[in-house]
């Protein structure tokens, strides 16, 4: 047989075998054992969605009550607000207003023949004392002050996940408050310093408070927090894990890993919908009981610091899953195969190495990327996302490259 011809028939005995091998991998995926893999694929992929909306929220949390920087820089800008200045002004001016005569007092510093003047005076008085106040709670003092009372009682944040009614901070009846103590005694500070005398002795050691936050499901939202709160370590991780987990269960895993980022993306989308959703209800449950102006302001500024994680995780994964989708087009990969490889892709020490040692590299990784999220002081959502998504990237490379013919 001449040379040709048995070039002929070694490439005929390969085609032979590649389309029984084709056969063969399309009455796999029938067959029950991959029917049942594809379907366990996509119940863990549900609960990992699922699991990342409850991480997000029990990440918020801790930080919120376990780091004393965390909370003083959420609440921080609230004492930058004009809405809340003017509440906070309000609400102290009131209570020095409400502890003394002030009509009585005009009256009896006035001679009987000028009694005409009291309404005016007092009226003059009341408006100046509002003034005054409000000048103060727009100063930088009153926003330093703001932040030493918020981290000082930064510990009785253990208050609102438990409902005790002590401390600066508490939580009782649905509504969670904060003491305005300090604040009245330096605005009766301002006053004298302004010649109105008549506050001296008005006691501010308790209260007035500000209503911070109001809710009818906040006993509930407590005995939710604390359960979940001693999960806020596990459950990022339990969620990274059935993620890839349903990445590794997936027939095709680079499709496995576009559903697994796309179900990210969409858990964070419907997030985001609920927080608006969740702001109208609160506004409108509050609206007559709580300044409108001050209640938003509240809420659209402690809700900031997760809103913007969950948008960046949004952002993340759908990157994620459009190069993972553009992965697996075949005029891409043409184009990609068509390049001109580096000698050590395609041949060498590396490659060699890669190939012989691919599984261990590729469990090296994870445990790198596990030992990070363990020691990482109080992880964000993002950072999980990410640091999980850097290892799936470099395992993935990890195993493009052992797949090349050394």
């Amino acid at each position: 047989m001449p040379p040709g011809d048995d070039e002929v028939a070694r490439l005929h005995s390969e085609n032979a075998e590649l389309r029984s091998e084709v056969g063969g991998r399309r009455d796999s995926e029938t067959a029950p054992g991959h029917r049942a893999r594809r379907v366990s694929a996509w119940v863990v992929l549900v609960v990992a969605c699922l699991l990342a909306v409850v991480s997000v929220l029990v990440v918020f949390v801790r930080n919120e009550a376990l780091n004393t920087d965390t909370y003083v820089s959420t609440v921080q800008p609230l004492a930058d607000d004009p809405a809340i200045q003017t509440a906070v002004a309000s609400k102290v001016a009131d209570a020095l207003l409400a502890k003394v005569d002030v009509e009585q007092k005009v009256a009896n510093a006035l001679p009987s023949q000028a009694g005409f003047l009291v309404t005016p005076i007092t009226s003059g008085l009341d408006a100046a004392v509002n003034q005054i106040t409000l000048r103060f709670v727009q100063s930088k003092a009153f926003q330093t002050l703001w932040a030493q009372a918020n981290r000082r009682a930064h510990q009785q944040l253990v208050n609102l996940l438990t409902g005790a009614t002590t401390g600066a901070v508490s939580s009782n009846g649905g509504q969670v408050t904060l003491d305005l103590g300090t604040v009245a005694a330096e605005a009766k500070k301002q006053l004298a310093a302004h010649g109105i005398t008549i506050f001296d002795k008005v006691p501010t050691g308790n209260g007035p408070d500000l209503v911070l936050f109001k809710s009818a499901q906040l006993a509930k939202a407590q005995r939710l927090t604390r359960a979940l709160n001693r999960l806020a370590l596990v459950l990022p991780i339990l969620t990274v894990l059935l993620f890839a987990g349903s990445v590794l269960l997936a027939l095709d895993r680079r499709r496995g890993f576009v559903r697994a980022t796309t179900g990210l993306g969409i858990s964070m989308a419907l997030m985001l919908v609920a927080s608006d959703f969740s702001r109208d209800q609160y506004l409108h449950a509050v609206a007559n009981t709580l300044p409108l102006a001050a209640a938003a302001a509240s809420y659209d500024i402690v809700t900031a610091d997760p809103l913007g994680t969950i948008r960046a995780i949004l952002v993340v994964s759908l990157i994620a899953a459009l190069i993972g989708a553009a992965l697996g087009n075949a005029r891409l990969r043409a184009g990609l195969g068509a390049l001109e490889q580096p000698a050590w892709m395609v041949d060498g020490p590396v490659i060699r190495f890669v190939t012989t040692y691919r599984k261990a590299l590729q469990w090296t990784v994870v445990g790198v990327g596990a030992l990070i999220l363990f020691t990482w002081v109080n992880p964000t959502p993002l950072v999980v996302v990410v640091l999980a998504l850097v290892v799936l990237a470099v395992g993935a490379l990890i195993g493009f490259a052992a797949r090349r013919p050394a």
